[in-house]
């Protein structure tokens, strides 16, 4: 007897399958046949979910409401949950933010007020994407013509139904409509989207398609489902057979199945996340592999904080494993233990589910909570909690510090409930960070690798003088075979203007990989930057007839034209730069410059206008733009752009100047 449509092709699906001919042809694919797209390239043999609701019907139904299945979407009328009806204003920055629909399109739009009131440096676009089901908050996406994807600094936080900050910009010197998303974030965010083979490399522009997956999917968890899912819709009936070719992360070993969760969900802090093994591309882990080959992952200590007290919204297993009930149960207690990866349990459920769990291990009787309640030792906050409610004493709400809008529940297993530090308002604020380890240490690295390992992950989560000099250190005296640890390097000297030190690396590097495409493009930036201008010219100009839609080597080439005074070169390549990017906020500043030069004032005004746009705090856009106003007798308009900069740009001495001249 066959197993229900829940989990198998039904009878009638195989029976009309044979009817038309579905795996009876060689020369027919069952799958192309039925217009389900397989992937190829970087992520090969991954299908669309609705490939595998043909068969797991209830269970591809109660999916779509798990967070996972609503963790990336197009904006669409049916998903909006937010109130589209007033104005956020932040006061650090002093700009306001609107999201608003138009149709069945979402657009951001941000501005600033002048002194008489009037918006200014008004900035707007269109929403490509929602990241983030809405379950506690979702931020939101846009795309640019090169490919690129950008967040937007507007956030919508659910538990308070109203408008702030996405975390991270909660300040007065945000980064505005400029943070790019790079793989590291879509990878948990998101399916594999189907790209070329490599472009997922450590040194790979972070491009995407335009059309992508919505959702993280069920594959995520199970593995490519396309020999899977062929071999169902040709008919095959035997359960092992077809178990054989998907993964089931129940029926793996414990490590094995923790790490399908922990891929994106063990992050034990979002100032410096784990980083890829060195040769492993961004999509390739796949269910059932060893986690630790894919990534390192990293723990930190953080100044005034112990372990015990750091909570952020991604800390789920990471909270967990501190708890004894965790280290106790050696490895029997998971995430499965209370969750259905396909099942979001409904509130009214959710204390008898939790409850079940910890009755596996520990019995009713020794609940204390009645006495607890009876001798008034219970804080205010949990007093009425109902004695059949573990979870609420246990692994309480708590407000995350890094997304310090929300509370999430605390995964760590506590004794006694907590009180109302727990939920108490929070300050955004970067934490400190005093020391970096592996998180665990018998499956990282060893010797001078672990060194380069925690080198380049600092790097590549900011400036870091230390980690640099280390790296450097390591790299001379014991030069590793991969390429990544170069290019960490390398990137690193040229953001902190090393230029010689820079070109070094990058020789290095291009002697073992001649033309290599991303160290050709930075040698020919570093040698500009080093006068040698001709020959960093030739490598980006080589560079560009590969790659013409580098934003990077366009802008870098125009700087070099302006050097020479050749502006109409200049101007072209600064158009075609801001065309594949348009945030490119100091190639519209040049873009103003070389039309200027050229006697374009209105394309001048247009550009500087755009460059304060994007970046309110630009004071050299200020001034450019003011000048070329007074010079059209546009005084009014130019007082009014100095004294707004006055108030909102970065260096104010150069406008309070100009200001003075023209009152």
């Amino acid at each position: 007897m066959l197993p229900s449509g829940r989990y198998l092709i039904p009878v009638f699906l195989i029976a009309g399958f044979l009817l038309f001919g579905f795996g009876s042809n060689e020369e027919t694919d069952v799958l192309e046949k039925l217009g389900i797209r397989v992937t190829g390239g970087a992520a090969p043999g991954y299908v669309e979910d609705r490939a595998c609701g043909m068969c797991h019907a209830q269970i591809y139904h109660d999916y779509q409401e798990v967070g996972m299945a609503r963790s990336f979407m197009r904006p669409k009328p049916e998903k909006y949950i937010e109130a589209f009806d007033k104005p956020y204003v932040h006061e650090a920055s002093g700009r306001i933010y609107e999201m608003n629909r138009e149709g069945d399109d979402l657009f951001f739009k941000r501005y600033q007020l002048d002194e008489s009131g009037k918006p200014i440096n008004v900035y707007q676009v269109k929403v490509d994407w929602i990241l983030g089901s809405g379950y506690h908050t979702r931020v939101y996406l846009y795309r640019t013509p090169g490919g690129e994807l950008y967040q937007l600094p507007l956030g919508w936080y659910t538990q308070t139904q109203s408008w702030g900050m996405a975390p991270g910009f909660d300040r007065a010197d945000h980064e505005g409509v400029s943070r790019r998303v790079r793989r590291e974030c879509m990878f948990c965010h998101n399916a594999y989207p189907d790209v070329p083979k490599g472009s997922d490399a450590f040194d790979q522009p972070h491009h995407y398609p335009e059309q992508l997956p919505e959702g993280t999917g069920c594959q995520r968890c199970h593995g490519p489902g396309e020999k899977h899912v062929r071999r169902a819709f040709e008919g095959e009936t035997d359960r092992a057979v077809l178990a054989s070719l998907i993964v089931n992360p129940g029926k793996l070993s414990p490590q094995r199945r923790d790490d399908i969760c922990y891929e994106c969900h063990m992050q034990p802090t979002v100032a410096l996340p784990g980083i890829r093994r060195f040769g492993r591309s961004d999509y390739s882990f796949r269910p059932g592999q060893d986690l630790a080959e894919y990534r390192v992952a990293l723990d930190v200590s953080e100044e005034g904080k112990q372990k015990v007290d750091r909570f952020e919204i991604n800390h789920h297993p990471y909270r967990l494993e501190q708890s004894k009930c965790f280290t106790q149960s050696n490895g029997a207690l998971s995430c499965l233990t209370c969750h259905n990866p396909h099942v979001k349990i409904k509130e009214p459920q959710r204390a008898a589910r939790y409850r079940d769990a910890c009755l596996g291990c520990h019995q009713q009787e020794t609940c204390k909570l009645e006495s607890a309640r009876a001798a008034g030792k219970l804080p205010v906050e949990v007093a009425s909690i109902p004695a059949d409610d573990c979870s609420a004493c246990h692994m309480p709400k708590r407000r995350t510090h890094d997304v310090v809008q929300v509370l999430m529940t605390d995964h760590l297993i506590r004794r006694r409930p907590g009180g109302s530090e727990l939920t108490a308002e929070l300050e955004e604020k970067d934490p400190v960070l005093t020391d970096l380890f592996f998180l665990e240490p018998e499956r990282a690295p060893k010797g001078a690798e672990a060194g380069i390992y925690r080198a380049v992950a600092t790097l590549r989560a900011g400036k870091s003088r230390a980690a640099l000099e280390y790296l450097k250190k390591v790299i001379a005296a014991d030069p590793p075979v991969d390429l990544e640890p170069y290019i960490a390097l390398a990137d690193a000297l040229l953001k902190q203007h090393a230029f010689e030190e820079s070109r070094q690396v990058l020789s290095r590097i291009l002697a073992k990989h001649p033309n290599h495409p991303w160290a050709t493009e930075r040698m020919g930036i570093a040698l500009i930057a080093m006068g040698k201008n001709r020959e960093g010219a030739d490598l980006l100009k080589a560079y560009l007839d590969e790659y013409p839609e580098s934003p990077e080597g366009l802008h870098n080439l125009a700087l070099y034209h302006i050097k020479k005074h050749e502006m109409a070169a200049a101007r072209d390549l600064l158009s075609r730069a801001v065309a594949v990017r348009p945030n490119m906020t100091a190639s519209w500043y040049y873009l103003g410059m070389t039309r200027f030069r050229l006697g374009d004032r209105p394309g001048a005004v247009a550009a500087y206008r755009r460059a304060v746009e994007l970046d309110p705090k630009y004071d050299r856009a200020y001034l450019a733009l003011a000048r070329i106003l007074r010079l059209q007798g546009q005084k009014d308009e130019a007082v009014r752009y100095l004294r707004h900069g006055m108030r909102h740009g970065r260096k104010t001495e150069g406008i309070a100047r100009m200001l003075e001249k023209l009152q």
